[in-house]
Parts: structure tokens; C-alpha cells; sequence
């Protein structure tokens, strides 16, 4: 039944979205939706949010930056200079655009997202 998928327009939306070059990677894509919740965070939480090294992570970042969907900046506190991370505006409409994409296939499961359909018995273990 080719085409009568209602969460077919949502995929599309969201490999859309995840085949831009910047968003081609889980840790970008994690990056990316923990800046979309928060607005801004530092080097040392997303450190330990996204569990890579300092030289991935920097890695990430800059193409994140380079793409236009955040930017980082030095700030001095007591405990001395820290990088704050801070999603743009374009990278909040990415964001949102993949928020919206995610609700839209969550939606058009329908009851069975309460575990009543075929899905129900697959398990990710």
C-alpha cells in the first residue's frame, strides 16, 4: 500500500532534515536538540551530555558553527573562562522543524503508540 502511510510525510520532513550535511551525525543531531530545549549550555555540560572527547566535541561544534546553528563564546565566571554554546536562530528552526517532524510520526502511529500495534513486540535489546 504504497502512499497511504500517514507517517510518510513526517519521514520525508525528517530525512529532510537529518541529511543536511551538519546533521549528519547522532552527536550533532543530540547537540542540536539539547541546545533547541535550553538556548544556551557550556562546553563542560555538553561534554558530558554527548559522553565524547574535547577534540570531538570541538569538531562537532565548529561544523555546527560553520553551518550557522550555533555559536560559541568565551565567558569569565569566579571558577575562570568557560565556552557557552548558543543555539541562532536558524538553528532553532531546525530544531523545530525537527521537533515537528518527530511529533508528526508520533501522531500518525494513533493507538498503536500505546503499544496496541504491530510494533508493540520489538524491543531494542
Amino acid at each position: 500500500m504504497a502512499g497511504t502511510d500517514p507517517g510518510a510525510p513526517g519521514l520525508r520532513t525528517l530525512g529532510d532534515v537529518l541529511l543536511k550535511e551538519s546533521l549528519r551525525n547522532s552527536v550533532r543531531v543530540l547537540i542540536l536538540i539539547s541546545l533547541g530545549l535550553n538556548r544556551a549550555l557550556s562546553f563542560s555540560e555538553l561534554l558530558e551530555l554527548t559522553g565524547t572527547s574535547k577534540g570531538s566535541l570541538g569538531h562537532h561544534l565548529e561544523l555546527l558553527e560553520s553551518a550557522g546553528f550555533l555559536r560559541s563564546r568565551m565567558v569569565f565566571t569566579l571558577g575562570g573562562p568557560r565556552v557557552r554554546v548558543e543555539i541562532t536562530p536558524q538553528g532553532i528552526a531546525v530544531y523545530e522543524e525537527l521537533a515537528r517532524a518527530l511529533g508528526r510520526l508520533v501522531s500518525a502511529r494513533g493507538p498503536e503508540r500505546n503499544g496496541q500495534g504491530p510494533a508493540a513486540g520489538l524491543s531494542s535489546g
